[in-house]
């Protein structure tokens, strides 16, 4: 490959492959607002911009890592079309219907089409042929524990400051909320998440793959260490796309807040008939209570069967959310 025809913002790729906090944070300073905007502009929020920002950075992540990308167009326009195919798949193959796409965000450099292709490709090629070592895997996970934590940085909400004020403001402000309080402030109390959030042990027994990485996802998710059991679940459902797999896989997913990853799984387990439907369903109505969508918690709740082996918990969440 002809070195002048690498772009200067090539420095982008090279600091993710080397796991840059810097560079990282400056991508998520620089590009991240835009796809943000694009995707709560088009039925999404920011909790699916966060996912959808994580999963392209692990995706380059890994190219970068494999020696497979190098940049010839803007990092600008790549990523941002990288992002935006992505969510507008994830828009495709979940249930909203007759989506309005505002596309006015950022225009995008057409020389970054043939990148997206090579990157899909790759990405594709990794899904059917990813075989990745032990240092693989190690350099994989500190770089999604490391971008987790900028991520979550970033997308947190800035704190307001309190103004100063004087002290009759106060015993003003304590006045009114005594006596118009109830006609101001809403004190239902909505169900809490992790009051039903307690995911089953996993104990695996599956074939074809190696005894050794199975038991490394099954350590780290009894452990509560989700976010370094997601990535080894994703090596093993590179051999082994089985039900059970992919149920712990969507779990971890959601205790980390990753959505639309997880619903998308949850609802493809939803569709079958393995041991996992009702569970999927469950868990489903668990994203929908952590993320406070309380209605639809319950539409999902009500379609739960009263075979379901926790329908005591459903029953009891049914109630508080009456």
């Amino acid at each position: 490959m002809d070195l002048n025809t690498i772009h200067p913002d090539q420095k982008y790729i090279d600091g993710i492959a080397s796991n840059d906090s810097v560079v990282i944070e400056m991508i998520y300073k620089k590009f991240a607002p835009k796809v943000v905007q694009f995707i709560t502009n088009n039925s999404g929020d920011k909790d699916q911009a966060q996912d959808v920002v994580h999963e392209i950075m692990v995706l380059l992540f890994n190219q970068a890592k494999a020696g497979k990308l190098h940049l010839t167009c803007p990092f600008d326009a790549y990523f941002f079309l990288l992002c935006k195919r992505r969510w507008l798949n994830e828009l495709k193959n979940s249930a909203h219907k007759d989506v309005t796409i505002y596309e006015n965000v950022v225009s995008v450099n057409e020389s970054a089409h043939e990148l997206i292709a090579q990157t899909e490709k790759f990405e594709e090629e990794q899904k059917h042929y990813g075989n990745e070592n032990k240092l693989e895997i190690e350099d994989r996970v500190a770089f999604e524990e490391n971008l987790t934590k900028i991520s979550d940085k970033y997308f947190n909400k800035k704190k307001h400051k309190t103004a100063s004020l004087k002290p009759w403001y106060f015993a003003v402000a304590i006045s009114i909320i005594v006596m118009f309080g109830l006609f101001f402030f809403d004190y239902r109390h909505y169900p809490n998440f992790e009051d039903y959030n307690h995911p089953e042990s996993a104990y695996f027994t599956e074939r074809g793959v190696s005894e050794a990485i199975l038991k490394q996802a099954e350590n780290n998710f009894n452990g509560k260490r989700y976010e370094t059991a997601i990535p080894i679940f994703e090596m093993i459902l590179k051999e082994n796309n089985s039900d059970e797999i992919k149920y712990f896989y969507a779990v971890s997913l959601l205790q980390v807040s990753k959505y639309v990853k997880a619903e998308t799984i949850f609802k493809e387990l939803e569709a079958g008939n393995s041991i996992y439907k009702e569970k999927a369903k469950w868990n489903l109505a668990l994203s929908k209570l952590k993320q406070g969508k309380y209605n639809e918690c319950k539409a999902i709740l009500q379609t739960i069967s009263q075979d379901y082996e926790g329908y005591d918990d459903v029953e009891q969440l049914l109630e508080e959310l009456e």
